[in-house]
């Protein structure tokens, strides 16, 4: 049996917030996470796992936590081996001000489910984007990492329903640059842009 552990997963700060959590929550699980990554946030270095394996069952125990524990728990939850609570627990923090989401809201868009990359792009305006935009500062070979990754998912499973064209020609339809992956990372270019000018 494993347990499933949330400090390194979030800032120091939050060394309250995890007792709490799990005290509450059980999270043993049958299998050890997965190849947790490096990140920087806020002077903290973190390991995210990239899968974890525990029962999402859990997810119905969160009453009595806070809200900001709630999201804690909808983050490491979106790391979940199961796409569906990926999905679910990403609409509740997408909109999050709480800094320590920008990691985990940045990791599911260098991911392969196309439904999880929509919900991200279809927030795009809701996200706290200064957030996003300091944790990109602070990590530029991973947000590197993930734009290749967007790039490299469309071309091995979406090509097909976003083809490229050439410059000039009018597609007739959905291109490459439909694809809600790399709409958001041009999104995302465009804010740093904006950002740097000021």
């Amino acid at each position: 049996m494993y347990i499933e552990t949330l400090a390194g997963r979030f800032p120091n700060y939050l060394s309250e917030d995890i007792s709490i959590i799990e005290s509450t929550i059980d999270l043993s699980s049958k299998h050890q996470s997965y190849e947790p990554f490096k990140v920087n946030l806020e002077s903290n270095t973190l390991f995210i796992p990239t899968r974890i394996y525990t029962d999402k069952g859990q997810l119905d125990k969160l009453e009595k936590l806070s809200l900001k524990q709630k999201e804690m728990v909808y983050c490491l939850f979106s790391r979940h081996h199961d796409g569906f609570v990926r999905e679910r627990c990403l609409r509740e923090f997408i909109t999050s001000n709480n800094s320590f989401t920008a990691p985990y809201i940045l990791k599911l868009l260098g991911e392969y489910v196309i439904e999880i990359i929509e919900v991200i792009y279809q927030n795009r305006e809701n996200l706290n984007k200064e957030n996003l935009l300091s944790y990109i500062s602070e990590n530029p070979e991973q947000y590197e990492r993930i734009r290749q990754q967007v790039y490299s998912y469309w071309d091995c499973f979406y090509r097909s329903a976003y083809p490229k064209y050439k410059r000039g020609l009018n597609p007739g339809g959905q291109c490459q640059q439909d694809y809600p992956g790399i709409k958001m990372i041009k999104y995302i270019n465009t804010l740093m842009q904006s950002r740097k000018r000021l």
